[in-house]
């Protein structure tokens, strides 16, 4: 069972939201070595990873926003026992959420942190935005009455102030779904924004094959979840961080066919565990179809989703949460690893 920490980790590695009203975010790119530096896309292309688009209507094309025009999104989850409707559209994006690529290979990345600084300090309201500039922080909105049919049930959301937050609150036969269903969502617009539709497929729970990740300097690693049962139109986005305590100095994110199984590139590996690491590093998986659709506001993308996640294993790494975790003569540091007794 994922623990408390590591749901709110979830939420920052993947989801739009994360830390806000923080005024400085630092950063510098990798020494990447061989590795292709990709300035292009280092506030992110909008490009698809995986051209998935083809002549037949009938297919959807995989389509998530890039991270510098997301401002939202609605998603259906296949959650531990039930199925969840919920998400949540701003008016603008945290310019500190934008990551920048510090080099990548095939379908993967390695993000890094960009380093943004105002002085002085923005007030509340403001956030940190380019060239040292405070900008108005981004609030949650309404897009209006928002509609989901194709699931078991037809479901419809409404959303107040001060949040905005869309959910269902009620119960849905779990799965809601079968594979390949198709899933259609619909917002009526508000002032801010005009009407909308997307669309998603049904999919599959995502359960992951490993106990763990094994992860060293020089050595492949290989990720293996169970494959769709049939050909589907979804993908599988993940997300390798290895120092969640303590600041984190970048991660892996990549974007894979459904296959069952991945090699993470080993320069990029190499080159993540190259800035360090702090306990409890994980891998995220998250199976998922992703439509979107660029709005007045910003690029708002529809998911449904299955996700899980996976302990990562270092060579020498001893994750703890308390010094009772730790070998004798050691004790359970800041960044939550075993070290030598102070």
């Amino acid at each position: 069972m994922m623990s408390c920490t590591r749901r709110l980790l979830w939420v920052g590695l993947i989801g739009l939201v994360g830390c806000s009203g923080t005024d400085e975010v630092d950063g510098s790119a990798a020494d990447g070595g061989d590795l292709v530096a990709d300035s292009a896309v280092a506030m992110g292309d909008g490009s698809s990873m995986a051209d998935q688009g083809t002549n037949d209507p009938g297919m959807l094309e995989y389509t998530p926003c890039a991270e510098a025009d997301r401002v939202g999104s609605l998603e259906i989850t296949l959650e531990d026992g039930f199925t969840s409707v919920q998400g949540q559209i701003y008016n603008g994006v945290v310019p500190g959420y934008i990551q920048m690529v510090s080099a990548s290979e095939g379908t993967c990345r390695l993000l890094r942190p960009r380093s943004l600084r105002c002085e002085p300090s923005c007030e509340v309201g403001t956030t940190c935005g380019e060239d040292g500039a405070c900008v108005p922080q981004p609030e949650a909105v309404s897009v209006g009455s928002i509609s989901v049919t194709g699931l078991a049930e037809p479901v419809e959301l409404m959303a107040g102030p001060p949040v905005f937050y869309y959910t269902h609150r009620g119960s849905l036969p779990h799965p809601a779904f079968g594979l390949g269903d198709v899933i259609s969502m619909s917002a009526t617009g508000a002032d801010e924004v005009m009407a909308f539709e997307l669309q998603g497929r049904g999919i599959e729970s995502l359960i992951i094959q490993d106990e763990a990740l094994p992860l060293e300097e020089g050595t492949a690693s290989t990720i293996r979840w169970t494959a769709p049962s049939e050909a589907s139109e979804a993908m599988v986005h993940l997300v390798l961080s290895i120092a969640n305590h303590g600041g984190t100095p970048g991660q892996i994110d990549c974007e894979v066919p459904d296959t069952g199984e991945f090699t993470f590139p080993m320069a990029l590996t190499d080159a993540l565990l190259n800035l360090g690491y702090s306990g409890f590093p994980a891998v995220w998986l998250t199976r998922r179809t992703v439509d979107s659709v660029p709005t007045s506001l910003g690029c708002v993308q529809f998911v449904v989703q299955s996700n899980a996640a996976l302990d990562i294993s270092i060579p020498g790494l001893i994750s703890c949460s308390s010094d009772q975790d730790c070998p004798e003569g050691q004790s359970c540091g800041p960044e939550l690893t075993c070290g030598d007794a102070i």
